[in-house]
């Protein structure tokens, strides 16, 4: 089998037929006016101190994954910038109770508390409780207080308290009168956590990815889920950018439509459609990633246009995606290496075809 090298390539481009969060390859090819409106939309969070709920909705492996793993990667060193990545909850009698382990679990307690420990050094208790009472009640900004202790059985303690709930016994030795109980609850306690980060020109970013699982909840729990965001949305300080992720096709946007509701979907700030490529825009993808991946500049990708356009003109229009071109592409790339390529022409292209259609 010939090596990558052989072929001009430090790395197979299109190996992630589904995106690595954390991958140091999330190299944006095509989708210009996608990545555009979304840079657009970090841009007046981060600039003019916005509220946005944004849509991004299109078909299964269109790339809004994708996007969510790259703009994480993209903002991993600004230390203003509070990431959230979730996929949507898959139990909707627990979706409010699923949502917020979620995001605990992604910001992480160690990083919690430190952070709120700071806010406390730098502003003081009182003053932070004052900010915080608005958004969360008193009973949950005492307790978000308690969040940033340097007190080890007080740490240990208010890990539980989110987690699981105290004993009685336990509240009362925190001063605290309640556990979080309803999902009221947890989105008055959620709203304040989240301010904390949005203090001081922080911004909070959160992508719900694989959105569309709320057609497998019954009526009333996509309903209460949609009242959940609703809520949120409305009460998080501002520099809060929330993104949706929907796989669904075009005729199906009133079905979103249903499921956010009509409070929800009148919060949306803009929508942000994902189509499947033409075959230009697909040629444009697969030749931008394979310039990325090339040891040697100077000379051709070992993939020529020509074949490029024949596996495009294999793949249905209707399937024509990122994720698609990269299934074939790769399988194309690691057939070649078997065959001790060097280019991948015309003749390579028929053997694989005969191959890849027996398989397939």
């Amino acid at each position: 089998m010939t090596s990558l090298e052989a072929l001009n390539l430090r790395y197979n481009p299109f190996s992630d037929t589904t995106p690595s969060k954390g991958s140091d390859r999330l190299i944006w090819a095509d989708m210009h006016a996608v990545k555009s409106k979304l840079e657009s939309s970090y841009a007046d969070c981060i600039e003019n101190d916005s509220k946005q709920l944004i849509l991004n909705w299109g078909p299964y492996g269109g790339g809004k994954t994708f996007s969510a793993y790259y703009f994480l990667n993209k903002y991993a060193e600004d230390a203003n910038l509070c990431h959230i990545y979730l996929r949507c909850p898959k139990d909707g009698a627990k979706a409010t109770d699923e949502l917020f382990k979620g995001i605990i679990d992604e910001l992480s307690f160690e990083f919690i508390n430190s952070h709120i420990s700071a806010l406390i050094n730098e502003k003081g208790s009182e003053a932070l409780i004052k900010y915080l009472t608005p958004k969360a009640g008193r009973e949950y900004a005492n307790a978000i207080i308690l969040l940033g202790s340097t007190d080890d059985d007080i740490k240990n303690l208010m890990n539980r308290f989110m987690y699981s709930g105290l004993t009685k016994t336990e509240l009362k030795k925190l001063n605290l009168p309640k556990d979080i109980q309803t999902d009221a609850d947890s989105i008055k306690f959620l709203t304040g956590l989240l301010s904390c980060f949005s203090i001081d020109n922080g911004k909070v970013v959160i992508w719900l990815d694989e959105m569309e699982d709320l057609i497998y909840f019954a009526p009333k729990h996509y309903k209460a889920f949609s009242q959940i965001l609703r809520d949120l949305t409305d009460h998080v300080s501002p520099g809060f950018l929330i993104f949706l992720n929907f796989t669904m096709a075009e005729a199906e946007e009133t079905t979103i439509e249903l499921i956010l509701g009509g409070a929800l979907w009148s919060r949306i700030t803009r929508k942000i459609r994902y189509t499947n490529f033409t075959k230009e825009n697909g040629v444009s993808y697969a030749k931008e990633l394979l310039n990325h991946a090339k040891i040697d500049q100077g000379t051709v990708a070992p993939i020529d246009e020509n074949v490029l356009n024949l596996v495009l003109d294999f793949i249905a229009n209707n399937h024509l995606t990122p994720r698609e071109i990269n299934k074939h592409l790769s399988s194309l790339i690691g057939y070649a290496r078997t065959q001790d390529a060097s280019i991948i022409d015309n003749a390579i292209f028929d053997t694989w075809l005969t191959e890849y259609e027996e398989d397939n």
